[in-house]
């Protein structure tokens, strides 16, 4: 009786350690992207998960149209969406070469490849494990030619894209993401607002829309991957039905509220004021 009343205490103890490990673990960040790694006819979807500043699991595959008996079209491929897909008449499909591994692996056959296309994203999963943005940055950097040799297991000539791709979702995965609430208090409407990318100088939508009325308020967001972060700012610029035009050159990613005002109610030099207005 002693000894199974230590054996339970030992478990329990042992449950409580394990607990207590998890705890202390990083917790995990996902990070998903659509990237063109191979021609133009069809788009990888790559997925990571990140603990600290290390890739723990990936998964890539990628979609392409094919036509061929027994290959398995995306859900819906039946439905709605399958008849929207040029050529479907003819039994056009979009698929997943990880899906239809066998099907899309035979014709790489006939073009001299070796190794079945799942067995090639297996590969390049597996390589990625364990590491760190910085790791990938450094071999993605290789000829595509040269990187090939660097994967084993894997053959395909844009090896090296889809390792790109990867770093693409470590990004994702460490992406910060800013959410304003903008409100117009120029005394009237609003007709251009833009969140202007400093470093590309990207506008986007005009967030007005069809225009932003005095008074009126929306939220807006602004995702920067993660290597892109640092020292990342927008520029606020606006436009009013009257021609007035302004802008505040430094807003960065953060939650904050973003008040236009009018010339006559600016208090300093800058446009817009990091204050909600007053409920009137």
């Amino acid at each position: 009786m002693v000894k199974k009343i230590i054996s339970i205490v030992l478990s329990a103890l042992l449950l409580l350690s394990a607990v207590a490990l998890a705890d202390d673990a990083e917790p995990i960040r996902m990070g998903q992207v659509e990237y063109a790694a191979h021609g133009t006819r069809g788009f990888a979807v790559i997925t990571v998960a990140m603990q600290g500043d290390k890739i723990v699991a990936a998964k890539i595959d990628e979609f392409q149209v094919m036509k061929g008996e027994g290959v398995v079209g995306v859900p819906n491929s039946d439905a709605d969406f399958g008849a929207s897909i040029v050529g479907a008449e003819e039994g056009n499909v979009l698929a997943s070469k990880k899906v239809n591994s066998d099907y899309y692996s035979a014709n790489m056959t006939r073009a001299g490849s070796t190794v079945a296309i799942a067995d090639n994203f297996a590969a390049l999963e597996a390589f990625v494990i364990g590491k760190t943005a910085a790791q990938l940055e450094a071999v993605t950097g290789y000829e595509p030619a040269v990187f090939v040799d660097a994967v084993s297991g894997a053959t395909l000539v844009d090896s090296v894209n889809y390792v790109k791709g990867v770093l693409a979702a470590v990004y994702a995965a460490d992406a910060q993401t800013g959410k304003y609430t903008i409100y117009n208090k120029t005394g009237e409407t609003v007709t251009e607002l833009y969140l202007v990318d400093n470093t590309t100088g990207e506008k986007g939508l005009n967030l007005a829309g069809a225009g932003l009325a005095a008074d009126a308020s929306l939220k807006v967001t602004r995702t920067v991957p993660g290597n892109k972060t640092e020292g990342y700012s927008m520029t606020v610029s606006f436009v009013t039905e009257s021609g007035y035009a302004a802008e505040f050159k430094t807003l960065h990613i953060e939650e904050a509220p973003v008040t236009l005002l009018a010339a006559d109610a600016m208090t300093g030099a800058t446009p817009i004021s990091f204050f909600a207005p007053a409920a009137d």
